[in-house]
């Protein structure tokens, strides 16, 4: 037995080990690339000196969308929104799985204790007034984001704020509307598959992964079929940041009401 367990530390170490020698070639590598970076800031780089340029002068008509923003976000950098809305995905899903709880307890609206609730008259007034208008606001920044100042990251924001005012002041033992952080999950990874979707239908109907005027929709112009593309992946962002920052959220409020009660 005294062997067995001889064994394990010796390979504990030789784990931390190996960990500390790859920590210490990551951070090496990080202090060579960030010396081959260009200085922030620097007139001379090239973003600065002909990406930037390109962006402003021919971003308009290549991409049917007057908002110059919104342009390079779901056009030029398409790509990389996708995967920014993917890595936030993964880490909702990382909480959840950090805070899970492993006893064998499930969701109920008891975890939300009736004392865990805030306000009073004033509040159970305003709320169910408000919390409407936040959810409006966020389809207009959601639907406007293509020819004026939103998207889908802050109509995503906006929906979770809604969610949690809900929480923080509704009576959830009454009220059948529940999410669950198990739900939650699922509606996000929704969200990262619709703008998945938007670029495959465009290389399925001939086009490049998301050319929205490959899109197999009917239309007069492109300009239509890219606005129509646009609204598309932003739809998917702003599920996966409402059901993301839900994911965080209820992770949290579980977890902590879960181990008051244990």
């Amino acid at each position: 037995m005294n062997g067995g367990r001889s064994k394990r530390l010796r390979e504990k170490s030789v784990f931390k080990i190996v960990g500390i020698v790859l920590l210490m070639v990551l951070v090496g590598l990080m202090f060579t690339i960030v010396d081959r970076l260009p200085v922030i800031g620097n007139p001379d780089s090239a973003p600065n000196r002909h990406v930037s340029d390109y962006y402003i002068e021919e971003g308009p008509e290549l991409t049917h969308s007057p908002n110059l923003v919104t342009g390079v976000l779901a056009d030029f950098r398409g790509f990389d929104t996708l995967l920014e809305t993917t890595v936030m995905f993964l880490a909702g899903v990382s909480v959840a799985m950090i805070l899970s709880n492993r006893l064998k307890r499930h969701w109920d609206a008891g975890i939300f204790r009736k004392d865990e609730n805030f306000g009073g008259f004033e509040v159970k007034v305003i709320m169910p007034i408000l919390i409407p208008v936040i959810i409006v606001y966020a389809f207009y920044v959601l639907m406007h984001g293509e020819v004026s100042l939103g998207g889908g990251f802050q109509a995503g924001a906006l929906l979770a704020m809604a969610f949690m005012l809900y929480i923080m002041f509704a009576d959830l033992g009454k009220n059948k509307f529940r999410i669950t952080q198990h739900f939650s999950v699922c509606v996000a990874a929704c969200g990262v598959f619709i703008y998945f979707l938007t670029g495959f239908l465009c290389m399925i109907n001939g086009g490049r992964f998301l050319e929205y005027e490959a899109l197999p929709f009917s239309a007069e112009h492109g300009a239509e079929l890219h606005a129509t593309g646009i609204l598309m992946i932003e739809t998917g962002v702003t599920i996966g940041v409402m059901a993301t920052i839900i994911t965080i959220l209820e992770a949290v409020v579980e977890r902590n009401s879960l181990n008051g009660r244990s």
